[in-house]
């Protein structure tokens, strides 16, 4: 991958003078980005920055998890080695990036370096590195490290912050952003085409086989025993299970021309995308993936629910309530996106009459309505509504709904309502509350953003032309650009296909004969167990063992011993073991998939599981 990154940056160098020489690129780019506004990518808040920002951290956050996990598992040895400093240097850009320090720096170390050459070291690599490479992207293009961080204090006091730590002019502007999504989402697209010409080849997808072998495969589904059971019980199941996959191929084809049309087909764009990461959440165990697929999602297509300011929120307080005035204070440094607007009783009589609120009623009951509608709430119900349209208290939405179908909400409520001024007294001035300003859009061109956008559509055209794959792609082109390409995250990548299908035939077990207890890798089922939360066991160690004895009949013991005596180290130091010799059993196992044309006829028929063999073998382990 290295020798592709000298390619990369003369490239784009290339790219950026272009685009400080002929202006007319940005006039293009500009009308382009108008038309993304009207179909693609609407924008329905001044303040969608901040959307960003709070996806940042959520990306941030599912990072740090991913790379504790990893941390959790390594064994003594590997702490002070390369694989032990890569990992930590992981980590700790994930913190970055989670509290907003260095973001800019931070996301460029992740995108070029760590999920490249590290998460190689790590044994790591995965779909997830690449679909988070396309989100790091937006992120920075979008200044994500600019508001709710560490950096937006040191941009306010230093004038050198902006350029020392990265950040680009011009990118709050509607038409940019959505430019920004668009080259994101085309690098997804790219994936998705690759993907959709290895499946069209793939008599397991053509023939609609792969979708009940992907729900009973042992290694990759959570549900794998009961979705067996379901298909041995109902061929209707199967074949429902067949067709669900075929409609994964007007979704992989469609993610780009659907999105530009607009309406109806940008919606089946759009749900079917979270319905898919959803199931890949629920069902499908493939990493931090769908959860860095939910964020990416978000990121593209979240822009009017909780962040439409035409629907503003008024709210009524009593500007003489110590209460209703810390209230106020603390909902209006929740509203990110401008939500709201705050009316003291005192100076608001011809707005109550509006809403056809008495001034008596108002000073008992908190009172707030919205502007569009004309929609009017009031004392517990209020912070339902509330609870429903400001983002930030979206995870308390429940807890206030539950409240009010038990009614204790309203009871606690009314209890407090009609005695806060006696509880918390009167205050003769209310204290300034903290509105958000209006964010600044910058004047200049910014020409490294427009740069950025020509290079990821010149790799990705590059891409498509050198990728090796039915119906696209030229034999023999230069591969230099689609591994530059990879750096955006756009890489060949075929998933769900025959050998991750055939993964399910072959498993092992380890017991500690020491501790006498099941090392939780596999059940003999086949099913994962705790230690695969790390993604080195799992991507760097029983997903290898697992491909790599497809269509051996053999005992792979040997071949894998160095594998398997790493995760019995794994377990040793999760149990704490002293240093010393321990023994383990091995256990191989095999299972058949069922006969594909049983499968097609709905015809789901468990085959027989063998043990392969079993052996013991002893481990020397340093803690």
């Amino acid at each position: 991958m290295n020798n592709s990154l000298p390619f990369f940056v003369v490239s784009l160098s290339v790219v950026y003078l272009l685009v400080r020489w002929n202006k007319r690129i940005h006039s293009v780019l500009f009308k382009f980005g108008d038309f993304l506004l009207k179909r693609a990518f609407p924008s329905y808040s001044e303040f969608e920055p901040y959307k960003f920002a709070l996806l940042r951290i959520l990306f941030g956050a599912v990072l740090v998890l991913r790379a504790l996990y990893i941390q959790k598992l390594l064994i003594p040895e590997e702490w002070f080695s390369p694989i032990g400093i890569y990992s930590l240097m992981g980590l700790t850009a994930a913190i970055l990036l989670t509290c907003g320090l260095f973001t800019q720096w931070s996301l460029l170390f992740l995108i070029f370096f760590m999920w490249h050459t590290g998460d190689g070291l790590l044994g790591t690599s995965t779909l997830g590195n690449d679909v988070a490479a396309m989100l790091g992207l937006l992120l920075f293009l979008t200044n994500a490290g600019a508001y709710l961080s560490m950096d937006s204090l040191l941009l306010n006091q230093f004038r050198w912050a902006r350029k020392v730590l990265l950040y680009l002019e011009d990118v709050t502007s509607p038409r940019k952003i959505a430019l920004a999504k668009f080259i994101t989402l085309l690098a997804y697209a790219c994936v998705c085409v690759y993907s959709l010409s290895m499946h069209l080849n793939e008599p397991a997808w053509t023939s609609g086989n792969a979708g009940p072998l992907l729900f009973t495969n042992n290694f990759m589904s959570s549900w794998h025993q009961f979705a067996e059971a379901l298909f041995v019980q109902s061929e209707f199941s199967v074949h429902l299970a067949r067709i669900s996959l075929w409609t994964m191929i007007l979704w992989f084809i469609s993610v780009i021309p659907f999105t530009l049309l607009g309406g109806i087909f940008r919606l089946y764009t759009i749900t079917w995308g979270v319905l898919f990461f959803l199931l890949a959440l629920i069902v499908l165990n493939l990493g931090s993936l769908a959860q860095i697929e939910l964020v990416f999602w978000a990121a593209i297509f979240w822009s009017k629910r909780g962040l439409d300011v035409q629907k503003k929120l008024v709210l009524f307080f009593d500007d003489k309530c110590n209460l209703c005035d810390k209230l106020v204070q603390v909902l209006s440094f929740l509203d990110l996106f401008g939500r709201m607007k705050f009316s003291p009783l005192s100076q608001s009589a011809s707005s109550l009459k509006n809403f056809n609120i008495h001034l008596e009623e108002a000073l008992i009951d908190l009172y707030g309505g919205v502007e569009a509608s004309g929609e009017v709430q009031s004392g517990y119900d209020l912070y339902v509504l509330l609870s429903r349209n400001l983002v930030l208290l979206w995870p308390l939405f429940p807890v206030f709904y539950l409240g009010k179908l038990l009614k204790i909400g309203p009871l606690l409520y009314r209890f407090v309502a009609r005695r806060r001024r006696e509880i918390f007294g009167v205050c003769s001035l209310s204290r300034p509350k903290i509105f958000r300003p209006s964010l600044e859009v910058s004047s200049k061109r910014g020409f490294l953003h427009s740069a950025i956008f020509l290079h990821v559509f010149l790799l990705a055209g590059g891409y498509l032309v050198a990728i090796p794959a039915p119906y696209i792609g030229i034999e023999g082109s230069p591969n230099v650009v689609q591994k530059a390409a990879h750096y955006y995250g756009i890489t060949p990548i075929n998933v769900f296909n025959s050998g991750d299908l055939r993964m399910a035939e072959n498993w092992f077990t380890l017991n500690s004969i020491d501790n006498k207890e099941l090392v939780p890798l596999f059940t003999e089922f086949g099913s994962r167990l705790d230690m695969h939360i790390s993604d080195r066991v799992y991507f760097g160690n029983t997903l290898r063992f697992r491909r790599g004895v497809i269509g051996d009949n053999q005992c792979a013991f040997e071949k894998m011993r160095p594998s398997i005596e790493y995760l019995s180290k794994v377990y040793l130091h999760l149990k704490s073991a002293p240093s010393g010799e321990y023994t383990f059993k091995y256990d191989q196992y095999y299972q058949a998939l069922p006969a594909d044309e049983e499968l097609f006829r709905g015809k789901y028929r468990v085959q027989p599981k063998e043990v392969k063999c079993n052996t013991l073998f002893k481990v020397s382990y340093n803690s």
